[in-house]
This record gives C-alpha cells, sequence and structure tokens, in this order.
C-alpha cells in the first residue's frame, strides 16, 4: 500500500477526461480551466511513473494502463462519495455496544427496547450476547450486564437490582393436578420439577421449611429463560428469578405457588471497563430505572 496517495482533485479529473475523452469536456465538467485538468493529470502521471493518455491532434486516448485505472478508480471514487455522504451535514449518534446476558435479553430486555432507546435519544445500542468464556475483556463491549457476585476484577460495576427466587408454574399445570394457589411446599414437590444447571432447589426447600434434600426434576436448563418457556407451557414447576418472570407473573401465564422465597445473591451487575463510567452512566441511570419500574409492578 502506498504511504502517500495523489489528491482526490487529480483522480476526479482523470476519471472525467477518461469517460469523455477529452480534456476540453473535462474542464467544462468540473468547471475548471484546460490547463488545470493538463496540470492535475500530468500530477498523477508523474506519481504512477507512466502516461495515462496518448494525447493525439484534438483528443486524448487512454493508454492500456489508463484503461486498467480508470475501471478501478470509479468505484473508489464512487465508494468515497458515499462515505463522505454518510456524515456530512448530519449528527451521527453516538455509538454504545452493551453485552447482555442472553437470559437478561430473552426474558425481560427485549420487550422493554423501545422504553429503552426511547430513553437514550442520540444513542446507537448494539446489543450482543457474548459466551460467558469470551466476558473477560471490553475490547469489544462499552458496557456489560452480568448475572454474578460483583467480584470481578479489573473493571468498574454496580448492582442493577436486588432479587428474589421463587416457585412458580403455569395455571393449565395446576388445573391438571387439581390444585389452586397457594398450594404447600409439599404439593409443589408432587409437581413435575424443571431444574437449572446453575441453581438447586435446596435453599428454598430450607426456607419453606422441607427437609433441603434435592429432588428429581423432570427436565434440567442450562437457560433461564428457557425454563421459565418451559414453565410457561405446563411442563413443571420451577425456581424463577422475580425480574426474569415479571412479565410472564403480570399476565397471568405464570403464578407464584406459595409466600416462600429466597433472596439471590447472584444478582445483576453493569460492568464498565475502568475510567469510561461517564460515558456509560446515562444506560446504566436507563437500565436500573427499568427495573425498578418492573420490580414495583
Amino acid at each position: 500500500m502506498y504511504k502517500r496517495y495523489p489528491s482526490v482533485q487529480s483522480m476526479s479529473a482523470f476519471i472525467q477526461a477518461a469517460r469523455s475523452g477529452s480534456f476540453s469536456s473535462a474542464a467544462r465538467k468540473l468547471d475548471l480551466t484546460h490547463s488545470a485538468i493538463s496540470q492535475q493529470i500530468r500530477s498523477l502521471e508523474d506519481f504512477i511513473g507512466q502516461p495515462l493518455f496518448v494525447r493525439e491532434g484534438g483528443g486524448s486516448n487512454l493508454t492500456d494502463a489508463g484503461q486498467l485505472f480508470a475501471s478501478v478508480l470509479s468505484d473508489g471514487l464512487a465508494q468515497i462519495d458515499r462515505a463522505l455522504s454518510s456524515v456530512k451535514n448530519r449528527s451521527v449518534a453516538q455509538r454504545l455496544t452493551i453485552d447482555v446476558d442472553s437470559e437478561l435479553a430473552q426474558s425481560w430486555l427485549n420487550p422493554r427496547l423501545p422504553e429503552l432507546l426511547d430513553l437514550l435519544p442520540g444513542h446507537e445500542v448494539v446489543l450482543l450476547s457474548m459466551p460467558r468464556s469470551d466476558r473477560t475483556s471490553f475490547e469489544r463491549v462499552d458496557l456489560a450486564l452480568r448475572y454474578g457476585y460483583g467480584d470481578w476484577e479489573d473493571c468498574e460495576m454496580t448492582q442493577i437490582c436486588g432479587d428474589r427466587v421463587m416457585a412458580v408454574a403455569s395455571p393449565a399445570l395446576l388445573q391438571r393436578h387439581g390444585l389452586q394457589v397457594p398450594i404447600t411446599p409439599a404439593q409443589v414437590l408432587e409437581l413435575p420439577l424443571l431444574g437449572y444447571t446453575r441453581r438447586s432447589w435446596i435453599p428454598w426447600l430450607d426456607a419453606a421449611g422441607m427437609t433441603p434434600t434435592e429432588p428429581a426434576a423432570r427436565v434440567i436448563f442450562d437457560n433461564a429463560a428457557n425454563l421459565i418457556a418451559a414453565a410457561e407451557a405446563g411442563v413443571g414447576a420451577g425456581l424463577v428469578r422475580g425480574l426474569l418472570a415479571a412479565d410472564a407473573l403480570r399476565a397471568g401465564r405464570l403464578v407464584e405457588l406459595n409466600a416462600a422465597q429466597i433472596p439471590a445473591h447472584y444478582n445483576l451487575y453493569a460492568v464498565w471497563p475502568v475510567g469510561h463510567g461517564e460515558r456509560v452512566a446515562p444506560v446504566v441511570e436507563v437500565i436500573k430505572q427499568l427495573a425498578l419500574h418492573t420490580q414495583n409492578i
């Protein structure tokens, strides 16, 4: 690649002369003098190191090098025009790239995207759901929404909200078993149960006054959003976070089985690179508002 380039003006002059076959026609189209066009093309030929035109009589014909250059250059100038048009005389939105836990995106954030974007005018938001193994670096993101204990290193963070874990099921499942809420913890254990690879039933059973022994699960999920969807479909009863299940509970697709609850110690945090707090502060505040609104409904 060249370390320097000829001027865009000289390349535009060349393209016009190549298309019209005349320096005079090119001069008229570009509102320049004939001598100015000649000088521009001469400087281009000096840069390239060989002639682009053969001047004969009153006209100019492209050399082989000139034909090759013209066929490639026209696309390049068109790209420059598009690049300039994309930013000229317009405000460019501030881009924010957010890594969102896939469970949070599926169950909670996606339905709130219109509200989120309305509260962030002037921002272009890019949402990613990166695998947990790729979350050690902030090279690709400005902000991450992660579930955890808030013990990440080499970054700054704030807890978005506390949460609670409860037992839920669909009304259809309860109807099939002839039950109406509230039901006892013992009755919960008689239902088909949904398991989750990152959550045990034991803390909930302990809080409910039951023997803290892990019960057998009908299906085990590694994604909380899929567990919630299965519970809504009547597959079984499961333990869910209040934040992630809020929409299903409010719409009646799920019901809380009884008053037994446990606090969620593995909570939602906003995490960002050190020193970038001011940049992400508006987004963090909006997400906190959305979470608080969800919990207060």
